[in-house]
């Protein structure tokens, strides 16, 4: 069994872990009965933002991508700006879909899907993705501080409930383990700088000629995608579309606190719910399936502790926003599937391969809709968010 099936299995494992210990100890009964009391009629709200929080990722990823050399074979078919946003979205909405059912997979399927779609190298859109997902890890980082800030009456309860727990668990780290690790990872890392600088300074070496004619033109067109956000002469729309994804990140942790009932009872506000969607994103990061059970249960204890909530609410108010969440993109991602007419061939081919060069060259493109021209055309430009995180 390969290393990344048992790392997909052991996600499930930790999901499943994480959801039983949310659960432990909460009355279901409780849970049913806040769900039939909630007013619904914010529903539609939230799936809006939901989905307008996404056209922004869609839109920003558009732009980054955009700012791409253009490939050679789409020189004269260059894609309108419609067909890409809707490209880009799809793709994201496919990568979402793909992360509930194998953990971390979902950058690279909607990497390998766009890359079919545009014909870029799967190397530069995955470089686009990376930049983007530094630029939000940082946001994501400014949000937490915030959270400091805002939870400042309350750092006693975060000190005892979360940092405490953690640090006690670094201190249990053997320092001998650390510093053997340390040394380890050091002499390593001279070991295969040392054999790199050797084997290149031969051209002959087979080293050399893989680099040459396999790597290093992946690391040229990735670098390339990584510099999109920081080259790309549309920045006021790259600031504008992460405006707006946050703003709408914002809403849709709020508005759930007005469909439960919850946010009056306990003071809850929109800089309350920035704060905890900042700390609700931790569990997203944890390598759980979509963040199923990590969510839950940092979000339920960080409600209990910091707010006051109980349990069987504070846990509904998780289950809705995350289960909300999976039903759009997983319905979503099916649509996105069926109007490419592709299936998921970009993606299992790009899964399938250990370095793919350039995803769009191997598999068949979606089929073109049909105001896109001529066949022949179409291969090359068919087409027209997130995350995750």
């Amino acid at each position: 069994m390969s290393r990344r099936r048992w790392f997909q299995i052991g996600s499930f494992v930790l999901a499943g872990g994480l959801l039983v210990l949310a659960l432990y100890g909460v009355e279901m009964d409780n849970i049913w009965t806040a769900f039939r009391e909630a007013d619904y009629r914010w529903l539609l709200p939230l799936v809006v933002l939901v989905l307008g929080s996404n056209l922004f990722r869609a839109w920003r990823w558009q732009i980054l991508v955009e700012a791409l050399p253009r490939p050679e074979d789409q020189e004269k078919s260059a894609l309108s700006s419609a067909r890409m946003l809707e490209a880009s979205f799809s793709s994201v909405m496919i990568g979402y879909m793909v992360n509930y059912v194998a953990p971390r997979m979902g950058e690279v399927a909607r990497t390998a899907n766009l890359s079919a779609r545009t014909r870029h190298r799967f190397s530069s859109i995955l470089g686009t993705v990376v930049s983007e997902r530094i630029f939000d890890t940082a946001v994501l980082g400014a949000a937490l501080l915030s959270a400091v800030g805002l939870l400042f009456d309350r750092l006693d309860v975060l000190r005892e409930q979360f940092v405490s727990p953690a640090w006690a668990r670094l201190q249990s780290v053997s320092l001998d383990w650390l510093l053997g690790g340390m040394l380890g990872a050091g002499l390593l890392l001279l070991v295969l700088v040392w054999g790199t600088r050797w084997l290149f300074r031969h051209n002959d070496t087979w080293p050399r000629r893989v680099w040459e004619t396999t790597l290093k033109p992946v690391a040229v067109s990735f670098r390339e995608g990584m510099a999109t956000l920081v080259g790309s002469p549309r920045r006021g729309a790259i600031a504008l579309s992460t405006i707006g994804m946050w703003a709408g990140y914002l809403l849709m942790a709020y508005l759930p606190f007005r469909m439960l009932h919850l946010a009056e009872p306990y003071g809850i506000g929109l800089l309350d719910a920035w704060a905890l969607m900042a700390i609700g994103a931790i569990g997203i990061l944890v390598p759980s399936p979509g963040g199923i059970g990590s969510y839950h249960y940092i979000t339920e204890q960080a409600l209990v502790h910091l707010y006051g909530v109980p349990s069987a609410e504070a846990l509904t108010y998780a289950v809705l926003t995350h289960g909300a969440q999976l039903v759009f993109y997983i319905l979503a991602g099916l649509v996105a599937v069926v109007y490419q007419g592709s299936g998921l061939r970009p993606v299992f081919a790009a899964w399938g391969s250990s370095t793919p060069k350039n995803a769009a060259a191997d598999v068949p493109a979606p089929h073109p809709p049909r105001d896109e021209g001529k066949p022949s055309a179409s291969v090359a430009s068919s087409g027209g968010p997130s995350t995750s995180d």
